[in-house]
Parts: structure tokens; C-alpha cells; sequence
């Protein structure tokens, strides 16, 4: 037996222990992928945006991943106020469903030279060292849209819900393209906590961040290796069920 066809196994064996919690009723139809557009989705407490060259095949893996991904560690620790084994189970799912790490940084403290600040200056800043030009414009163009919906917007509910809790946040920004085949993610991870009272969390890329607040960022790049997600993808969509439908939610229509 190869090492491919083990990782296989490996990731199929390892499937029927995730406890995801209950399944939750889908609020309406199934998360429609777009076709021949970038677009952008609030996938748990992630946005991710993808190019127009993400074949719709691809477009539903990676949002099929990454939410498995959040559900798994989700289970195992507190999202907001254990982050940092939270991201080592995170990354540990998306290992074994098939997603190969190429660079890493990990969670670093964010160095503001001005306050009061935005995340998403942080977001940009982390997503521009490990992206091309037209990726960092599709992420500015997805937040300013994510930013500007009204509050009962699906969209905006759902990051609210999933990416901070009162005074402490984990949320992932992804920016996803595909050449010749291969699927690329570029991931920013960010975490927070307001440790003082100037700082008023409202909506989360709204809010102006003080001194008060320590906020951590670290990135990686992950290719998606079809040969070992393929045998898994049925089983993902299948384990994710009813969550697919509910926790990921497109962004004001397309991203051109």
C-alpha cells in the first residue's frame, strides 16, 4: 500500500469520529455556486473569496473543507478563548482531507502604528505578503461589500454569529485561485481579545480596534491534493449535511 493510498484511508477512518454537533435547519435552498464569476461567501466564521478560475467543482470543496475544518475544531475546543488549539485542530482536518501546507506563519502579535484602527487594514496587510495584486483586490472588494450590508443581511448575521463572541474573535479571511488545475488557498487567521473598556465590539469590521485590544495574525498557503480529497468528497458533503446549507452564505452577489 502507497503512502497516497494510506493518507486516504487514514482521512476515511478518521471521518466517522468527527462529531460535528447537531445539524441545523437550512434557513432556504442549498448555497448556489456561482459559474464563470469571482464570488465571496461567509463560510462559518471564515469569508472566503475565489477567483473565476475556481472550477464550480473546486469552488464547492474548498468551501466544503474549510467549513468541516471549523466544525471539527469547534468540537474539540472554544473557538474564541482556546484559539491556539483550535487552529492545530483546524489545521490537522484540512491535512487530512487533502490540503498540502507550502508556507506557514504562525499567530503573531499585530503592531499597530496608529490607533484607533480597522481589521480590515490587518486583513489586507497579512493577505498582500502571501497574494498576487488581483487577489488582494477581490478580498478589498468582498470586505467592502461584507462591510457595508445591513445588519439582518444572512451574510453579515452569520460572520457576527461565528466570528467573535462578546470581547474575544477567531475569524479566517481565504483568498482561493486555481491554475492549470491546482487549487490554491491563501488563508489569514486572526484572533482577538479587548482586555479594557475603550474598545466597543459592534460589527466586527466596523468597530475601531485601541490599545486595549491585542489582535494576532498569521497566514498560510495550502494546495489542494485532488488525488486524496477526491475519495473523500462525498463523504465531507455527506458529514456536513444540513450545515452546508446553513452556515454558508453568499456575499452580495458576485465579486467582479
Amino acid at each position: 500500500m502507497d503512502k497516497s493510498e494510506q493518507e486516504r484511508l487514514a482521512a476515511l477512518d478518521a471521518m466517522t469520529d468527527w462529531d460535528l454537533g447537531p445539524e441545523p435547519v437550512p434557513p432556504g435552498p442549498s448555497f448556489p455556486v456561482p459559474r464563470g464569476d469571482a464570488s465571496a461567501a461567509v463560510d462559518g466564521g471564515a469569508l472566503v473569496v475565489l477567483s473565476a478560475a475556481v472550477s464550480e467543482g473546486h469552488r464547492r470543496d474548498v468551501l466544503h473543507s474549510i467549513l468541516l475544518a471549523q466544525l471539527v475544531a469547534n468540537k474539540k475546543f472554544n473557538r474564541h478563548t482556546e484559539a491556539q488549539n483550535w487552529y492545530r485542530s483546524y489545521g490537522e482536518t484540512l491535512e487530512r482531507v487533502g490540503w498540502a501546507i507550502k508556507e506557514h506563519e504562525g499567530l503573531a502579535p499585530h503592531k499597530p502604528r496608529k490607533f484607533p484602527y480597522r481589521l480590515g487594514t490587518v486583513i489586507l496587510k497579512v493577505l498582500a505578503l502571501i497574494s498576487d495584486a488581483p487577489s488582494v483586490e477581490r478580498v478589498t472588494a468582498a470586505l467592502k461589500v461584507l462591510t457595508a450590508l445591513p445588519d439582518d443581511d444572512p451574510a453579515a448575521e452569520l460572520f457576527e454569529k461565528e466570528s467573535h463572541v462578546e470581547r474575544a474573535g477567531n475569524f479566517q479571511v481565504v483568498a482561493v485561485d486555481e491554475v492549470d488545475g491546482l487549487v490554491t488557498v491563501r488563508l489569514g487567521r486572526f484572533r482577538f481579545r479587548v482586555e479594557g473598556e475603550v474598545t466597543e465590539i459592534g460589527r466586527l469590521l466596523r468597530s475601531e480596534f485601541h490599545s486595549d485590544t491585542e489582535v494576532f495574525r498569521g497566514s498560510q498557503i495550502l494546495h489542494l491534493n485532488d488525488e486524496v480529497y477526491g475519495p473523500l468528497r462525498d463523504g465531507v458533503a455527506a458529514k456536513l449535511g444540513a450545515r452546508a446549507d446553513a452556515l454558508i452564505v453568499p456575499v452580495g452577489g458576485l465579486i467582479r
